[in-house]
């Protein structure tokens, strides 16, 4: 097989079959900003769509921006010769009218789980991660390939959880099988560790400190993955299997101060690679490990990459060393406290609709999740849970405090109090999110008000919880990339919006 690398998540991979190609292009992001992120993409590069040759299928993971980008799917529609057939996981179905609105002659095959679909002569066999722990990521559906003795497995941002035994035992012999002589585990890896803390370091000292702390955090992740298994036909036992590492290539946009490239990641693929081989090396694992190089076509056999070629028609804009992590630099970005959008707002409209959100979406959230139980959470703070609003903008505003509690099982609207809330949110950005305008890490940009937690943010970014809000925003970028617009407008607008 062959693996080419187009930044971020996104492959085409290729597998050939006699004189027969198939090729699918997994999660195409090629646009220059993240719009659900208000962040850029690391490396930028310029593709003529063209040159990728026939793209028989796309499959979209899932719905998060970065991997279902409707600005490069409309240019993919628009510039592929024929269209290819969209390869879609059961949990994005609710998008379907949205794709069909805006995707000309679209051709859609949905994958249930468990249950193996033929496509040109390949197996495609589609299923989730069983962790009980909800997160942002739980629609995400991975997508294991099968062309004879090739086998690729792409997890996107699914992160297996292999510490749970019998998961691990399938996944172990989905891999493994015999017959199989080459076997590509193929991950995105988080380059965010320390990313998030380093951007507010106030000094070189500070940000050292966060780099310190993310190079354990990575230490601890890779000596996890690997912790000695005694079975001998576990995953990492097998010589056939290529665990090949790609990253999450987000960054601070381009357009801004060049310094915010060399504060925001101390720890890299590259890193990961290493840590990850020399801790396998230790725990007597067997498997191969590797990384995708930007750009380049990787050639597969037997569990190894045995060739990089640079890929026709495509250029990239940014190398590794455009963003050498420098603790020493002195600069200290000056974020805003503030909505991302300060237009003014209709604020008695606002309240209830808050009002609504919290005992409609995140009431039934804390309660099913139970991490803590709400007893226990309630109990952790008095016997009440306080989220602060403020309605405005930073110049100007008005305070409102929502509260819960033993006394109060729903949340009711009260004045605010001198004691600290435990989550605090700006109305427009709550109202901005409903709308899908705003997404979990679109507040990048700015600082976050003081508070001790954040779960309502993360309520209203599980997706599977939220499917009207994701089809809001899918829907919204659709309506934009017909017009004609940028992601960059949508995001530079974000930076610009300071006060």
């Amino acid at each position: 097989m062959q693996i080419t690398a187009l930044g971020h998540s996104c492959v085409l991979v290729d597998f050939q079959q006699d004189l027969q190609h198939t090729r699918i292009l997994v999660d195409p992001w090629l646009s220059d900003h993240s719009t659900g992120d208000a962040m850029g993409r690391f490396p930028r590069l310029r593709l003529e769509i063209d040159a990728l040759g026939p793209v028989h299928a796309v499959y979209l993971t899932h719905a998060h921006c970065d991997h279902l980008d409707p600005y490069t799917l409309v240019r993919l529609w628009r510039e592929l010769a024929f269209p290819p057939v969209l390869l879609l996981p059961v949990s994005l179905s609710f998008l379907l009218p949205v794709l069909h609105a805006h995707l000309p002659s679209l051709d859609v095959r949905l994958l249930a789980p468990h249950t193996p679909m033929m496509f040109r002569g390949l197996e495609l066999l589609g299923f989730y991660d069983i962790g009980l722990e909800t997160t942002n990521e739980d629609d995400v559906m991975i997508l294991v390939a099968t062309n004879g003795a090739e086998r690729v497995l792409v997890e996107a941002d699914a992160r297996l959880s292999l510490e749970l035994l019998d998961f691990r035992a399938f996944i172990s012999a989905l891999m493994c099988q015999p017959g199989i002589d080459s076997a590509v585990y193929l991950t995105t890896e988080n380059e965010l560790s320390g990313t998030m803390a380093s951007r507010l370091c106030p000094t070189a000292e500070a940000r050292e400190a966060v780099r310190s702390i993310a190079i354990d955090e990575l230490l601890e992740e890779a000596s996890m993955l690997y912790e000695p298994v005694s079975d001998p036909d576990d995953i990492w036992q097998d010589e056939r299997v290529l665990r090949l590492i790609h990253g999450q290539g987000l960054t601070a946009p381009q357009e801004l101060d060049d310094r915010w490239q060399h504060i925001l990641f101390p720890v890299r693929i590259a890193d990961r690679v290493e840590e990850e081989r020399a801790v396998a090396a230790r725990s007597g694992c067997r498997h191969h490990i590797d990384s995708l190089t930007p750009g380049c076509v990787h050639t597969i056999t037997s569990g190894r990459i045995t060739q990089r070629m640079p890929a026709s028609g495509l250029v990239l804009l940014d190398q590794e060393a455009d963003r050498r992590f420098a603790s020493e630099l002195t600069f200290s970005p000056s974020l805003p406290c503030a909505p991302l959008r300060s237009d003014a707002r209709d604020q008695r409209q606002q309240r209830a609709q808050i009002l609504a959100l919290l005992n409609d979406r995140f009431l039934p959230f804390l309660h099913g999740q139970q991490q803590p139980p709400v007893l226990h959470l309630l109990a952790a703070y008095g016997g009440s849970y306080r989220v602060r609003v403020r309605f405005g903008c930073a110049r100007e505003h008005e305070v409102r405090d929502f509260v819960v509690g033993f006394s109060e099982p729903r949340f009711i609207e009260v004045q605010p109090s001198e004691s600290p809330p435990q989550e605090s949110y700006w109305a427009n950005d709550l109202e901005d999110f409903l709308g899908g305008r705003c997404d979990e890490f679109s507040t990048f940009c700015r600082q976050q008000l003081p508070a001790d937690e954040m779960r309502l943010w993360v309520c209203l970014a599980t997706p599977l919880l939220n499917s009207d809000l994701v089809s809001k925003r899918v829907a919204l970028h659709f309506e934009r990339a017909r017009q004609g617009l940028s992601p960059g407008s949508w995001v530079m607008e974000m930076w610009g919006a300071a006060e």
